[in-house]
């Protein structure tokens, strides 16, 4: 028996990948649904994506999932996939088709973007490093945050409203959360192929899909996972008491920040690791509109931060086939961190006043919702600062591992669905690897 700790795309995908290999599974889930934050809800005939947002074309992992799972014929391209930056009280295209269209662009000056091939000559450089998927590749990279990388590269205009606002309203983290290295990750992920996709009905369809194929006790939150004889006894609660179940091994597929609360009997070298995993907390609000805003004829917007706001963006969710109703619109807006700490114990109904006053104040002009959903996540992402890879490295390549213990999670890989996935069935095949 092998027990996965964590009901989202990471522990699912995990616990599936082991039970087509043979491996009798039960997969622990703390909250009442699966899923995580890639979970999707229905509403007066609207679909929220609680967290996962979209998918991608290059989500290779996700996509031959999804295949298995006979959810293919679901996955839909955006009908505006098109991103745009503010800048001085207007939207400027954030994407460009040609050379020649970006040259076009009012959103930098011609200074700023003589400077950008900068970025190119570094993807080129480091070609051999970058591997999205495996970014403890370009530890040797990881040298300083991204906001100090990219000055010293593409300088402070190209850096304020291009780069950093685009990481940050796809992160939902500050420039000074995240690396250089870990920017050119991203970059280098992008270029592969990124065409922005969803599942039609809700990119919680892969794992509620999963979660029909797999055991899942819901309402399980585990309190203790320790090694015993020849395996690993796990303990929980749930509303009918407290039980325990003895296993040959477990997959803590947790936000790294939490793995050391339920497991604190690793080897020194493991705990020194978590110790350091951090993760940003945030607030996602979801606004209901009778028809679509003439305003937003793109699907992403991203406010740099010297706009003023306290969003780092937004997405036109609408759309997504089949998001809202015929003629309705569907928008959902990222709080910096800053502002979600700041109104983390307010009622729903002041971060809805915040998000409509904010983008009042931009082109977008004042929205009057119908309806309206906030969704607050602690922990939302996790953090890939500068020095983290280097860590991660270390943690991935220790020669000594608690037995029978293994970990999935996106902190592992990268901050988004496909990373998740990836950290799952790479933690089913160190579980085959070791009891086979």
């Amino acid at each position: 028996m092998i027990v996965v700790v964590g009901g989202g795309i990471a522990g699912l995908g995990c616990a599936y990948r082991l039970q087509t290999e043979g491996f009798e599974v039960e997969v622990l889930e703390a909250e009442h649904e699966p899923g995580g934050r890639m979970r999707s809800e229905e509403r007066d005939g609207f679909v929220l994506d609680r967290g996962a947002q979209f998918i991608a074309s290059g989500y290779r992992n996700l996509h031959a999932l999804s295949d298995e799972l006979g959810l293919a014929e679901r996955v839909r391209p955006l009908a505006r996939a098109e991103n745009a930056m503010l800048r001085d009280g207007r939207l400027h295209p954030g994407d460009y088709d040609t050379p020649l269209a970006f040259l076009g662009s009012h959103l930098l000056s011609w200074r700023a973007k003589a400077r950008l091939p900068a970025l190119l000559f570094e993807l080129w450089r480091h070609r051999r490093l970058l591997d999205p998927l495996r970014p403890e590749r370009a530890a040797d990279l990881d040298v300083e945050d991204l906001g100090t990388w990219l000055r010293r590269r593409v300088g402070a205009e190209a850096a304020a409203y291009l780069v950093e606002p685009a990481l940050s309203a796809t992160f939902d983290s500050e420039p000074e959360d995240l690396s250089g290295a870990f920017a050119l990750l991203a970059l280098r992920f992008v270029l592969g192929g990124f065409r922005l996709q969803c599942f039609e009905g809700g990119n919680g369809a892969v794992t509620a899909r999963l979660a029909e194929r797999v055991p899942v006790r819901t309402g399980c939150r585990v309190t203790s996972v320790e090694r015993a004889d020849a395996g690993v006894l796990v303990s929980w609660r749930e509303s009918a008491g407290s039980d325990e179940r003895r296993a040959d091994a477990v997959v803590l597929a947790l936000p790294g920040s939490r793995v050391l609360g339920v497991c604190p009997s690793l080897l020194p070298e493991e705990r020194a690791f978590f110790e350091q995993v951090s993760y940003v907390r945030g607030a996602i609000v979801h606004l209901m509109l009778e028809r679509p805003p003439e305003t937003l004829p793109c699907y992403g917007v991203a406010f740099p931060r010297p706009e003023g706001l306290d969003l780092y963006g937004l997405a036109v969710d609408h759309h997504k086939p089949g998001a809202a109703p015929a003629g309705a619109g569907l928008i959902n807006a990222a709080l910096t961190a800053d502002a979600a700490a700041r109104t983390w114990e307010d009622p729903p109904e002041r971060l809805v006043e915040l998000v409509v006053e904010n983008l009042a104040r931009t082109p977008v002009g004042r929205l009057h919702p119908s309806d309206a959903v906030v969704h607050r996540w602690d922990p939302m992402l996790p953090q890939f600062r500068a020095g983290y890879t280097r860590r991660l490295a270390a943690f991935l390549g220790r020669t000594r591992r608690t037995p029978r213990i293994h970990f999935a999670g996106d902190y592992l890989v990268g901050p988004y669905t496909e990373a998740a996935l990836a950290s799952g069935l790479r933690a089913a095949d160190g579980v085959r690897a070791e009891l086979r």
